[in-house]
């Protein structure tokens, strides 16, 4: 699964990648940075047993491919570009392989470091959302069991470091802070090359959830954050914690900001009469099942969210949300 290729910046930089299989449906991108002087590993998967064995199989195969002395005992730091499990679960495996400093977002330091707290509080809070989106008592306790079953694979692994924007943490990185899919979010910029994470992706349209289940959240954050990438100028190439190198990182950007403004207006249309996010998800995406059911409720989420956040839909049963705690919102269009 390994797939290595080597980068070369514009600065003569060497930026190895190869895959790991984080979870039995989800390849994601690892990234190994090497200056000359220093090397620094870019997430690390999701901590399953094949995905640290595909990580295992990516440094040989580097060794054996392009002949470079790469392996996890050998490296300088451990950058995280954002706190989704299939980017930073498999740090307790490498943490047995080295000491290295482990460096995140400071929006993002908690999940990595206080783990089980965060998931407690974020559980609450995406279960109050599939309340008031009006799933089914029965349907809203299997969500949640799928979205807890693969939390216990990790455990708190203290952060030695903060990535923070406009600092010269990492020497000759550009960190880019770019929330919306994840609080603290980050691109990396070296030259003319910018490691990209779960913020652009060259197939899929990065998921999106609504702030009020994670703060720095939400459409309207990610949209910002879009134009905020979009504003780099010299980018020769990205790559995505996932799927194939983009050569075109601006105009993959207008496609993903057009694919959203027609799913804000599919749900202005469909809002013309009032509707649960329930409902509005199933018109968007269809009939879903498994963990998709969960994936689609938080997007059609985000989208109503951002939205009523601007005055375009308002709540259509406000004498029942008055009286009844955690009620069912229905949405329609101003």
């Amino acid at each position: 699964m390994s797939n290595v290729a080597s980068i070369q910046t514009g600065d003569g930089r060497c930026i190895y990648s190869f895959q790991v299989e984080a979870f039995p449906t989800l390849v994601a991108n690892i990234y190994v940075i090497d200056d000359g002087n220093e090397v620094t590993l870019v997430d690390c998967g999701s901590g399953l047993e094949r995905s640290n064995q595909n990580l295992l199989a990516g440094f040989a195969a580097l060794r054996q491919e392009y002949g470079v002395p790469l392996r996890l005992e050998t490296i300088d730091r451990i950058v995280i570009t954002h706190a989704h499990i299939d980017h930073f679960g498999g740090l307790p495996f490498v943490r047995q392989h080295t000491q290295a400093p482990i460096g995140v977002h400071i929006l993002d330091r908690r999940v990595l470091s206080n783990y089980e707290e965060r998931l407690v509080v974020a559980a609450r809070r995406l279960e109050t959302f599939l309340e008031r989106a009006g799933v089914a008592d029965t349907q809203r306790q299997s969500l949640m069991s799928m979205y807890l079953f693969a939390k216990g694979v990790y455990r708190s692994t203290p952060v030695q470091f903060l990535l923070e924007e406009g600092t010269a943490t990492l020497p000759g990185v550009q960190i880019v802070h770019a929330p919306g899919h994840c609080p603290g979010q980050i691109c990396l910029r070296l030259d003319d090359v910018l490691l990209t994470a779960d913020h652009v992706l060259a197939r899929t349209t990065p998921h999106q959830a609504p702030e009020s289940i994670t703060l720095n959240m939400g459409l309207g954050h990610y949209l910002q954050s879009l134009d905020k990438v979009a504003a780099l100028q010299g980018v020769r190439l990205a790559l995505g914690g996932h799927e194939a190198p983009m050569p075109d990182l601006h105009g993959r950007i207008a496609q993903i900001k057009v694919l959203h403004e027609d799913r804000l207006q599919r749900v202005r249309d469909i809002c013309a009469q009032p509707r649960t996010i329930t409902a509005i998800s199933r018109r968007l995406f269809g009939e879903v099942s498994s963990y998709h059911v969960l994936l689609a409720l938080e997007e059609a989420g985000a989208h109503v969210e951002y939205l009523y956040q601007r005055g375009e839909l308002l709540a259509a049963n406000l004498e029942e949300i008055e009286r009844q705690r955690n009620a069912v919102i229905h949405y329609q269009r101003a």
